[in-house]
């Protein structure tokens, strides 16, 4: 299914970064742009992300 429309990034490929080693949802984007550009599809990437048992890296604001 895809998941980011902007730039047709398919579930897939998605997985296959998270298996490569993508370790949070800005790792994801850089590695095949899912979630460059609107960032609707950011919460599906980490539920992705979730799914495989990555845990979220949040960042408190300084």
């Amino acid at each position: 299914m895809v998941v980011c429309h902007c730039n047709a990034v398919n579930d897939r490929a998605i997985r296959a970064e998270i298996l490569a080693g993508a370790l949070d949802v800005d790792d994801v984007a850089e590695r095949c742009d899912a979630g460059t550009r609107c960032g609707s599809c950011r919460p599906v990437v980490e539920a992705l992300l979730a799914e495989h048992g990555v845990t979220i890296r949040r960042f408190a604001a300084a």
